[in-house]
């Protein structure tokens, strides 16, 4: 899976590797056992566990750019009000 960036953008490409696609369908497939198996405590169990997982991405994903932007306005000398 690639998600390509705008032409008019100088961005590398979002590309998810192979071994977290394997491993995407895979815990898919679990989810469907589960499922087709009436396992409820155990789609529960997974839901809690994603939805931890998904704030837990979140919350490294807005350090990381706050963290790209403090850095980049430093060597540039800007601050996030400058023009």
């Amino acid at each position: 899976m690639v998600y390509e960036s705008s032409p008019h953008l100088n961005m590398n490409n979002f590309e998810q590797p192979v071994e977290q696609q394997l491993s995407q369908n895979a815990r898919d497939r679990w989810l469907r056992e589960r499922y087709d198996a009436k396992d409820w405590n155990g789609l529960f169990e997974a839901a809690i566990l994603l939805n931890t997982l998904y704030h837990m991405e979140r919350t490294k994903s807005s350090w990381a750019i706050r963290e790209a932007a403090s850095n980049l306005s430093g060597i540039c000398g800007l601050d996030r009000d400058s023009c």
